[in-house]
């Protein structure tokens, strides 16, 4: 959080700061003598790369002039140890002491949300890139790759995003699908036996602190889909623990990057693919890292859905309720979700399907829409269908290795700078509010709401909004420029606002509650 200073000639002059298009105050020079006078704005929020814009208006044809406008950073207590990105700044309280003041964790209980310790709550969308980004380039003979991993990070700094999801081991020896490379995993001479490759590991660290530099969160797996590492030995012993060469790996992968205050452990992609006599296995993985990771970092385990048109989700029927009595599983995350196309009303209806499914007990997040020909506009509603069923929108089709999705990318990170302003983590679906050419909303009923159109000819509205005094944040989620301005509802009852005239036919409003 920041505050700004700005200084200007006492000449009745009016002014006004915007960050990005969003107005967060104005101000008048008093005009009773020449001279210079100051004006603090307290907690504007600002990121890097941000447009800051301040607005000087004059009665009279002597001009104001702005002189500068100075940017003071709040005290904390724990300085981030990325100078970039101050909105990771750690502040005063910790959520949890027992983690790192700036990481990724989970607050509020269970199944609680995402939020930075001593920071902002979260809500992640981005790129998943699974297979690849580790692997990608020349294999060189230290083990290490020769290849675009920092052209792609800086990119994805440029971006807004704030997630990226990929994973370390992808043998293919014990592939149920016989997919992957016997070469992508990180131990010596790629032989599971031997000790992890420091270098390799060092090369990784490397890729992930530049991550982190851009406030990038990585749900960091250990397996790809369909592995089952029982077909090369690494079974449970009669008393249910780990094979030692498994136990190593996961021990010297935590204890390698657990400092790192962006990951978010993942255990296997579409872990459904196996019989549900792998539960036990992954449970044992999740209670290992949950030792090992004194941090606390968040825990995903991956599901396909049923439905997916590849058919290869186990008869077994695993679901996210075969993990609901586990304590250390954080979050859930569905893959394959069945895909609409244009048809974005149905697209939602998948989205929210997943988003429901045990939120008693998980935060809930997909990362894969199964493939459907996409285009700009459609990428970026399905997002928006997401956020809008109240689910974390990673995506595979996103992948940040093609050159053709990177539009894609840049209005994911638009996305994310909308939701950052809001306090979504604390609504629920409430489509059944919406009136006029609003589409679907989140609700804190009284509190806040979050309506977002598609298809907004002119107006948005909500059925019943209680009487009161509200801030409206309007954000036009194609060019990302923000507006906002106060709303008086005088009596409790319906409640509609024109959407500003130089915005898009897609927007989002974002209804807050004030004294």
């Amino acid at each position: 959080m920041w505050k700004s200073d700005a200084w200007t000639p006492i000449t009745r002059a009016r002014l006004a700061l915007y960050v990005n298009g969003a107005l967060q105050g104005t101000w008048q020079a008093p005009g009773e003598a020449r001279g210079w006078t100051s004006h603090t704005i307290q907690d504007v929020k600002i990121r890097h790369g941000d447009e800051l814009r301040v607005d000087v208006q004059t009665d009279n044809a002597e001009a104001g002039r702005l002189d500068y406008v100075q940017l003071n950073e709040r005290t904390a207590q724990f300085a981030t140890s990325n100078p970039i990105l101050p909105q990771v700044m750690a502040a005063e309280p910790l959520d949890n002491p027992r983690a790192l003041p700036g990481q990724i964790i989970v607050a509020g209980g269970r199944p609680g949300y995402l939020k930075i310790n001593g920071g902002p709550a979260i809500f992640l969308c981005g790129p998943d890139n699974p297979e690849e980004f580790l692997f990608l380039g020349k294999l060189l003979p230290d083990g290490t790759r020769d290849g675009p991993q920092m052209e792609m990070i800086e990119f994805l700094g440029q971006t807004g995003v704030n997630a990226m999801h990929f994973q370390m081991f992808r043998m293919r020896r014990c592939n149920i699908k016989g997919e992957g490379d016997d070469t992508h995993c990180p131990f010596i001479d790629h032989d599971p036996s031997k000790p992890l490759n420091e270098k390799v590991l060092d090369q990784w660290e490397f890729w992930l602190k530049e991550l982190e530099k851009r406030n990038i969160i990585v749900h960091l797996e250990f397996y790809n889909d369909a592995t089952d590492v029982e077909l090369m030995g690494w079974t449970l012993d009669a008393q249910g623990n780990l094979h030692p060469d498994e136990r190593r790996f996961i021990e010297g992968i935590v204890n390698r990057f657990k400092h790192l205050k962006n990951i978010i452990w993942g255990l296997e992609e579409s872990s459904n693919k196996l019989p549900r006599s792998r539960v036990i296995h992954f449970r044992k993985m999740a209670e290992l890292i949950r030792q090992v990771d004194e941090y606390q970092h968040p825990i995903v385990q991956s599901l396909v859905t049923p439905e997916t048109a590849e058919k290869d989700m186990h008869p077994d029927g695993v679901t996210s309720a075969d993990y609901r009595d586990n304590p250390v599983i954080d979050i859930m995350t569905w893959l394959h979700i069945s895909p609409h196309g244009k048809d974005f009303e149905a697209q939602h209806r998948a989205y929210l399907e997943y988003a429901q499914k045990d939120r008693d007990v998980f935060i809930l997040m997909k990362n894969e829409t199964e493939y459907h020909q996409i285009d700009r506009r459609t990428a970026r509603v399905h997002n928006w269908a997401c956020a809008l069923a109240g689910m974390h929108a990673l995506e595979a089709q996103l992948n940040v290795a093609r050159a053709d999705r990177h539009d894609r990318i840049v209005d994911a990170g638009k996305l994310v700078s909308f939701m950052e302003q809001t306090d979504w983590f604390r609504m629920k679906s409430a489509d059944d509010m919406v009136t006029e050419d609003a589409k679907w909303a989140l609700a804190n009923p009284g509190v806040s709401y979050i309506v977002y159109s598609y298809d907004c000819k002119n107006v948005m509205g909500l059925k019943n909004l209680p009487q009161g005094r509200y801030e409206i944040l309007w954000f036009d989620t194609i060019d990302g420029k923000f507006q906002k301005e106060t709303f008086q509802q005088a009596k409790d009852g319906p409640a509609s606002w024109h959407k500003p005239a130089n915005f898009s036919n897609e927007v989002a409003v974002y209804v807050k509650r004030i004294p």
